[in-house]
């Protein structure tokens, strides 16, 4: 069975559904055959980052309108793309029951895929709760400020008390150092172990790019070079400490980066 591997964050604005994309591509190019769903009902932008318009999405396969895998697009690299919709008029609530049937469908029957990454939406809602009470292993994005601990601790404390959820990666995002990673996941970290019996793993740190800011305000794929050189050691790095095993790319050996070498 693939594995299901889901980002969420509290907070909107967080990077989740960059880091989405970015993980499900470097799964794809290393790793295996990899599907990003985008649970986002309402304001999904996994297909605007990886400019694609879909034809049916992930409220059509919920209503019962297609089957997923007619909803699901296969883009050039190889990865598959499960859509999430933008200003759909539905309750997003409403849904929550049909899309945790659905994950557990995905879960016996996508034996094609080695992964599924789940981006999930903002909030704590029960579509969120839902999805991560099914994932094998559950990120959740931190940024440096005081609303994005509130709000994670809030998704944290919500999957706990009501999906008994009780560990997950913690990644900071948009940072300017490792250092500076480690410090906010320490913090927020003592907060949660004060509070709730939670395992809060360091899984790594995204910087502060220029680059990944203009794609997201421009609604384009980063440059692939740039992905291998900068981004793509990072996840390594996250990828790493999600499966326990030695990163595919090193830091100190750069030359590795452009090898077409596996």
């Amino acid at each position: 069975m693939p594995e299901i591997i889901s980002v969420s964050s509290g907070k909107g604005g967080a990077g989740t559904s960059t880091l989405a994309v970015n993980m499900a591509m470097r799964l794809q190019d290393a790793h295996g055959p990899t599907l990003l769903v985008d649970c986002d009902l309402l304001m999904a932008n996994s297909h605007v980052l990886l400019n694609v318009r879909p034809t049916a999405d992930l409220i059509d396969v919920l209503e019962g309108l297609c089957d997923w895998r007619v909803a699901t697009q296969k883009l050039p690299n190889g990865m598959s793309l499960l859509s999430g919709r933008t200003a759909a008029n539905i309750l997003v609530e409403s849904e929550a029951e049909r899309l945790n049937d659905f994950m557990d469908t995905l879960k016996t029957t996508a034996h094609e895929f080695s992964y599924i990454i789940v981006d999930m939406p903002a909030g704590a809602g029960a579509v969120v709760m839902n999805a991560v009470s099914v994932s094998d292993h559950s990120m959740v994005v931190l940024l440096g400020q005081a609303t994005s601990f509130v709000d994670a601790y809030a998704l944290i404390k919500s999957c706990y008390l009501e999906k008994n959820v009780t560990s997950f990666y913690a990644i900071v995002n948009m940072v300017t150092s490792a250092e500076r990673a480690k410090t906010i996941f320490d913090n927020f970290e003592r907060t949660v172990s004060k509070l709730l019996p939670i395992k809060l793993i360091y899984a790594g740190y995204m910087p502060r790019m220029p680059e990944i800011n203009s794609c997201s305000v421009h609604g384009r794929l980063i440059d692939y070079d740039v992905m291998k050189g900068c981004i793509f050691p990072k996840i390594d790095s996250i990828l790493s400490s999600l499966f326990e095993k030695e990163p595919l790319y090193t830091v100190s050996n750069p030359v590795t980066l452009y090898s077409d070498e596996p």
